[in-house]
């Protein structure tokens, strides 16, 4: 299962919603007729060629609400503000995305003044996450320009894909906020910005100059949290607390193969054995997903007893549509490969008339294992979770592994990604004609627990951080989860 990464600024560019006054220029290779004209493709590419477009908005609800988005998006003047009548998020798919050219998206970035502060966003709250700015850090911002920190939040939910109707998907677009930010107004001078006193308890107002492009890009990485910047530099990095006899696992990704992914797990529970351990966490807040198998292995070394590893994918279709667009490996598909992809789908996919879901057969679950036994290195100790809005996909599947078996706390918050169901497995890029913006989407549905039904919603945690003790552990320049659940386990619970 391949996870396509949607945190970056060129994704973002395409899907925010913006509310932007600045008149300014088209940029050369990108034009407003030609923004509307491709997301008008990108939605009639959706209809045909995604797994299940219709799984949260019927049909004649989505047609009209494309419609609509467009006829405001014709009234716009320039490129900047038709951007927040993008319709991709209609399909609510954590995985379908639209990104601009790599030209368009470093002329746009090149032409924006920034807003100077990189945030965390908490529960409704917006937080300086810099420190030696005008705002001391951890300084929570009540309104920018006059719209309050809550419409913020809101129109930063709706832009940040997540399955169904998932709202933590802001912990994988908080990074990008600045950019986000100021979409809104591209030549913006400066921001207006209210913020809560620390001292006196109430609110005060400042005037906060904009940053041209590269201070402001830099800005960006001069953000306090996440302190873990050693442990997301790798795939899969483990640490050691012999005074509290706690090992943390971070595993930023199950796109692993096999052979390195058991290497690995092997390795730090071994360690964590050898060492007499009773803790273990297991750092999954930046897992965007890939391979469900990889998320059983890892749970396998914390079982105790044989445990069921079942899920299948399904899909409305096994064709390809629009081939006059597809793309592979950054060029147009050939008709072999069209012919390839339709033959790989067609042998692996049988027709459920019932339904008229295409379902998985036994061919494509091959070499599955359901019946999934421990690890003879299988931990025995407390084992803690932390996830979030950034945990997707398969890092989700783990995550219920966990709290389905009753084998660990769940701590943070709810998954970018549903419980009982995602989009995954194989994607078909498109390259759109008019801006050569590239539509990424999914082909298949995978659903965990022969699931038959999706309510939209992730794995929801068993303990989440207090909200006093979250801006208490960032004042302090800690780790909020991390540092919850070290609490939680030197004082035994």
């Amino acid at each position: 299962m391949k996870f396509i990464s949607k945190t970056g600024i060129t994704a973002l560019l395409a899907v925010y919603g913006l509310n932007s006054t600045a008149q300014v220029k088209e940029l050369p290779e990108l034009k407003k007729e030609d923004m509307i004209s491709d997301y008008r493709l990108a939605m009639d590419i959706l209809k045909k060629q995604h797994p299940n477009p219709f799984k949260f908005i019927d049909s004649a609800d989505f047609d009209r609400k494309v419609d609509s988005l467009m006829k405001l998006a014709e009234k716009e003047d320039n490129v900047f503000s038709i951007l927040q009548y993008s319709p991709i998020q209609l399909v609510r798919d954590v995985h379908t995305n639209m990104q601009f050219s790599a030209d368009n998206n470093r002329d746009m970035i090149s032409n924006l003044r920034f807003f100077p502060f990189p945030v965390v966003i908490e529960r409704g709250k917006i937080l300086v996450n810099i420190k030696g700015s005008e705002l001391p850090f951890g300084t929570e911002i009540l309104s920018i320009n006059k719209q309050s920190a809550k419409a913020i939040i809101e129109s930063l939910t709706s832009a940040a894909y997540s399955d169904g109707f998932i709202t933590t998907g802001t912990d994988r677009v908080a990074g990008n906020f600045q950019t986000m930010l100021s979409l809104r107004t591209p030549y913006a001078k400066s921001y207006d910005i209210e913020y809560a006193d620390a001292k006196s308890k109430g609110a005060k107002k400042i005037t906060v100059a904009s940053l041209q492009a590269s201070p402001g890009v830099h800005s960006s990485n001069q953000a306090v949290l996440p302190v873990n910047q050693l442990a997301r530099s790798y795939w899969i990095y483990g640490s050691y607390d012999d005074e509290n006899k706690t090992g943390t696992l971070t595993v930023n990704s199950f796109n692993l193969q096999e052979s390195y992914a058991y290497k690995e797990f092997s390795s730090f529970f071994k360690e964590v054995n050898k060492r007499g351990y009773k803790n273990v966490i297991i750092d999954i807040r930046n897992n965007g997903g890939g391979n469900p198998a990889i998320s059983a292995l890892l749970f396998s070394f914390m079982a105790p007893k044989a445990f069921q590893n079942v899920y299948n994918y399904r899909t409305k279709n096994v064709d390809v549509f629009y081939p006059e667009h597809a793309t592979t490996q950054g060029r147009k598909m050939s008709d072999e490969d069209i012919r390839n992809n339709k033959q790989f789908l067609y042998q692996r996919f049988d027709l459920d008339s019932t339904t008229g879901f295409y379902v998985g057969n036994a061919r494509l679950k091959e070499g599955q294992l359901e019946n999934f036994p421990p690890d003879k290195d299988a931990f025995k100790g407390e084992i803690y979770v932390l996830a979030g809005g950034g945990t997707v996909s398969a890092a989700t599947y783990f995550a219920s592994l966990v709290q389905k078996n009753k084998r660990g706390l769940v701590i943070g918050k709810e998954t970018g990604s549903g419980e009982n169901a995602t989009t995954a497995a194989w994607f078909l890029t498109y390259t759109l004609p008019k801006t050569k913006s590239v539509l990424t989407v999914p082909m298949s549905e995978l659903y965990f627990f022969n699931s038959q039904s999706d309510n939209g919603r992730g794995i929801l945690p068993d303990k989440e951080v207090p909200m006093d003790k979250f801006i208490t552990y960032l004042q302090q320049t800690q780790d909020p989860e991390l540092s919850y659940t070290m609490e939680l386990i030197k004082q035994g619970k």
